[in-house]
Order: C-alpha cells, then sequence, then structure tokens
C-alpha cells in the first residue's frame, strides 16, 4: 500500500497553509490523496469555505464543481480507452453501455424552420460524446443548444 511520510504531510500541509494565509490567497482548500486500493494516505482541510466566511474549511466541505465533472468522466473514459475496455468509435459499444442513446431521437429543422424529431442516421460513439461533436449533423449553423432550449414551442407534431 503506498503511503507518505509524516514529514511529506507536513511539507504538504505547510504548503496548503501558506496558500490560506497569503492576503490575496485562496479562503479555503480540502487536500486528499486516495492511493489504487482507495486507502486515503493524507487528508487535510484549511482555511474557511468562502470569502468573508466564518466557516471552518472541513474534510467533508460539499463543493460545486459544476463543469468539472465534465473533465473527471473524460479522464476516466480516456483510461478506460487506454487499457482496452472500451473503444472510441464503436458505436454499438457506446449504445450497450448506455442504453438510452440506442432509440433516442435527434432534432431535424425542416425547410419552414420548425423542428421534429427523427430517427438518428447513425450510432453515437464515446468520441461523439467526449468531443461534444455527436449531434453535429443535425444543425449546420451548430444551433442545438438553442434548439434544445426552445424545442417544446416549435416541434412539429
Amino acid at each position: 500500500m503506498a503511503s507518505i511520510t509524516p514529514d511529506t504531510a507536513n511539507k504538504l500541509k505547510a504548503t496548503i497553509d501558506s496558500y490560506i494565509s497569503k492576503p490575496n490567497g485562496i479562503p479555503g482548500m480540502v487536500c486528499s490523496f486516495i492511493n489504487k486500493d482507495g486507502d486515503t494516505v493524507f487528508e487535510y482541510a484549511a482555511g474557511k469555505r468562502g470569502i468573508g466566511s466564518a466557516e471552518p474549511m472541513t474534510t467533508d466541505t460539499i463543493f460545486w464543481i459544476a463543469s468539472c465533472t465534465k473533465l473527471i468522466t473524460a479522464v476516466a473514459a480516456m483510461q478506460l480507452v487506454e487499457q482496452h475496455k472500451v473503444d472510441l468509435d464503436n458505436g454499438q459499444q457506446t449504445e450497450d453501455i448506455l442504453h438510452e442513446l440506442k432509440d433516442i431521437k435527434v432534432i431535424e429543422e425542416m425547410a419552414d424552420g420548425k423542428l421534429r424529431l427523427v430517427d438518428k442516421k447513425r450510432q453515437i460513439t464515446l468520441r461523439m460524446l467526449l468531443s461534444h461533436t455527436g449531434m453535429s449533423h443535425i444543425s449546420p449553423d451548430r444551433r442545438v443548444p438553442y434548439f434544445l432550449r426552445r424545442r417544446s414551442a416549435k416541434l412539429a407534431t
């Protein structure tokens, strides 16, 4: 099992504390190292939960990481690709893993500007999902997010 020495742990804590104590530093930070067996080998919290907050940062503080979930998912997916457990361009495999993609409809713009849902013309691959291009064939002008927000008002029946 991987571990760190007490001296290394103290140096890490001192480094984190230095980031927190600077006038223009970060208000608070949590740092955890987990080894490949899932064991915590280092865990430390310092500072406050936010600018102007009196609440101390703790190791169980919940963070809003917003779009970072995309990064985490992409890294995990690429690790699986690297291990030859999944293929970037195998649409069948992607749809076997993500069953909801098998029968998904896509948006098509008709000549009169109205939108309709139609069967997809090709399978969605992991590469498409990771590069956010899986649906780019729907709209040449790439207004898909706009279409998705407005679809209930414009979809043809």
